[in-house]
């Protein structure tokens, strides 16, 4: 089953706080271990929303707002798609992702594990 992983970093992160050096240094192994035993299909970091753009529906037309979207509590700064068994397993993958933050000085996050539901997977 194919779980998609959504990571909100504290608000500082989209005000421009940079991620610590030691946890970008602590992901490449962490990537590489999920990679090679399978479980990672894909991820990456989110730009600041300030480089986004918000597209929403009002009177039956499409209108698109241009970030940076301050008003927004919760903004993703990142991704994950991984392959699973089952729940549990994809969210001790994620558990693992958050203890390898709060040991890398950015405590502050939340992650969201949610199974995908259809769609296109290759």
């Amino acid at each position: 089953m194919r779980y998609f992983m959504t990571i909100v970093p504290s608000s500082d992160y989209e005000a421009g706080k940079p991620v610590p050096p030691q946890l970008m240094e602590a992901m490449g192994p962490f990537i590489e271990k999920y990679i090679g035993n399978g479980m990672l299909i894909s991820t990456a970091g989110l730009k600041n929303s300030k480089a986004g753009s918000r597209l929403t529906t009002s009177n039956n037309r499409v209108v698109t707002k241009d970030g940076p979207f301050a008003e927004s509590k919760e903004l993703i700064g990142g991704y994950a798609v991984l392959e699973a068994p089952g729940h549990a397993e994809a969210v001790a993958v994620a558990q693992a992702f958050v203890q390898l933050h709060i040991d890398n000085g950015m405590p502050d996050i939340s992650v969201d594990v949610r199974e995908i539901d259809g769609g296109y997977n290759y």
